[in-house]
């Protein structure tokens, strides 16, 4: 908001910061919901942007909504990188389900 208020227009790098900072957090929730802020205001998410949500989710132990995000990912036309995947192997092997890490 203060961001705002100077006139400042956040960019992806500003809001890749804040995904971050929720995630780190432990909060993948407010995490989504400034992904969905960010497009709504028209900023288009990267690679990172998507690698650092999925990350988030499989720290929370949500692999479903990890595996989301990246399905998302790839209808937006952002092509994966080895930390993608990294992050989903990690989703379902916190949630100890390695025959679905494999298939990642």
């Amino acid at each position: 908001q203060l961001m705002q208020q100077q006139g400042v227009q956040p960019n992806e790098v500003t809001f890749n910061t804040l995904i971050n900072a929720f995630s780190q957090a432990k909060q993948p929730d407010k995490a989504n919901e400034v992904f969905q802020l960010m497009q709504q205001q028209g900023v288009r998410p990267d690679k990172v942007t998507f690698n650092t949500l999925i990350n988030a989710f499989s720290q929370a132990q949500q692999p479903d909504k990890a595996m989301e995000v990246f399905q998302l990912m790839q209808q937006q036309g952002v092509r994966p990188n080895e930390a993608t995947f990294s992050a989903l192997i990690n989703a379902f092997a916190k949630t100890n389900l390695p025959d679905k890490a494999n298939e990642v």
